[in-house]
């Protein structure tokens, strides 16, 4: 009897650990699954739909460009877009400049999730879900060769997006977290590394992040400012998403033991715990679940005075909100210290169907920033497939 009820007490206890696993591995399906595509209904694609200030004009620079994300201008002024879901990078030249891609041409194919790139040096830099590779970079026939793997970056895993921009001398690649909140095991994750442009000298420049996709150099601090998307669960208005500024130093950012301003998250501090009077406050708070990714600063002269100097933040949009938000293209005015002045304001709305609320029926999704010689924005739009130029004249 002795032996048949340890036997029992062994089986209930891997029945217990199974049903641990299994829970855990549906909640982490669940997580992955809706944190990267909103549950929402995609609506007819209607350009006129979209809103800019008055004297800007929107248009479609490119279409078919599947699952469009960040986006650089080679040397010589093509564009490139990374396609992270097709495994692809895809350049989009305007050699007439026209205003709109002559073509679309494939340049690399067969990567694992593609998201940051960078030219440095006249090499195209490519930061994969596992790696950041360099190749060499043919302007006049828009082809790489000579590929060479430089560092490795935490796989798979909860937040799969990798970005990477360069700033005195280094390269800086963002991992984010493995899980909505959690402690992490590999220090990589939920940070910003720091490396030699050839892939050594590794080391975590800034950590407490928990997804920070947009990265972009402050040319007024001359230092990385990052997007950083909040947790989950702590309902429709918390924690606010913010922008941060990584410094000359880096350091930490606060996450999972703090979110917002430097708020203690009761899930990982006990009252009286001090840990988050000394991590990094965050230059902006927006609005929580509107996803910032990527952000850019302007610092052409086409637009207006009251333009210029500004940060652009791309919103992708909620996905586990009660009242669908994001889903836009704000700004944040800096000073000529390059400080910001207020809080984030609409640019171009519109890709949210109108007077939207439970359903959560979108047009598109924004993704990346960048501005080009010409002056024009361009934004990437991965649900859309479009790449879209914005322009100002009186």
């Amino acid at each position: 009897m002795a032996q048949r009820g340890t036997i029992l007490k062994r089986i209930g206890i891997i029945f217990l650990s199974f049903i641990a696993v299994l829970s855990c591995v549906i909640a982490y399906l669940a997580y992955t699954t809706f944190a990267n595509f909103a549950r929402a209904e995609k609506t007819h694609f209607d350009l006129a739909q979209l809103k800019a200030p008055p004297g800007f004009h929107i248009s479609v620079f490119a279409e078919e460009v599947d699952g469009a994300r960040m986006m650089a201008f080679s040397p010589g002024g093509a564009l490139l877009v990374s396609e992270s879901g097709e495994g692809k990078v895809v350049a989009l030249p305007d050699p007439k400049h026209a205003g709109k891609a002559e073509r679309t041409v494939d340049v690399l194919s067969g990567l694992n999730e593609p998201h940051g790139l960078a030219f440095y040096e006249g090499k195209l830099y490519v930061a994969e879900n596992d790696k950041v590779r360099r190749y060499d970079w043919d302007e006049a026939n828009l082809r790489t060769s000579n590929p060479r793997a430089l560092a490795d970056l935490p796989a798979g895993g909860g937040h799969s997006t990798r970005s990477l921009v360069f700033n005195g001398g280094k390269m800086y690649v963002s991992a984010g977290s493995s899980c909505n909140v959690c402690i992490e095991k590999d220090p990589r994750r939920a940070a910003v590394m720091e490396f030699a442009p050839d892939g050594s000298d590794r080391k975590i420049f800034a950590k407490g992040l928990r997804n920070a996709v947009g990265l972009a150099v402050n040319p007024k601090t001359d230092t990385v400012w990052v997007t950083v998307n909040g947790r989950d669960w702590l309902g429709d208005d918390l924690p606010p998403e913010v922008i941060v500024d990584l410094g000359k130093d880096g350091g930490d950012a606060g996450w999972p033991y703090c979110y917002g301003d430097r708020v203690p998250d009761s899930k990982f501090t006990k009252p009286g715990d001090n840990r988050c009077k000394n991590v990094i406050a965050p230059k902006v708070q927006m609005q929580a679940h509107s996803a910032p990714l990527g952000l850019a600063f302007y610092e052409g002269s086409e637009f207006p005075p009251e333009y210029r100097n500004n940060i652009f933040v791309a919103f992708h949009g909620s996905w586990n909100r009660s009242v669908p938000t994001g889903y836009k293209i704000v700004r944040v005015k800096l000073d000529d210290k390059g400080q910001p002045q207020g809080d984030a304001e609409d640019f171009i709305t519109g890709w949210l169907a109108p007077g939207e609320t439970k359903k959560g029926r979108w047009m598109g999704r924004p993704v990346g920033i960048v501005f080009g010689s010409d002056g024009a924005m361009y934004v990437s739009d991965d649900a859309g497939g479009v790449i879209y130029r914005v322009t100002y004249a009186k």
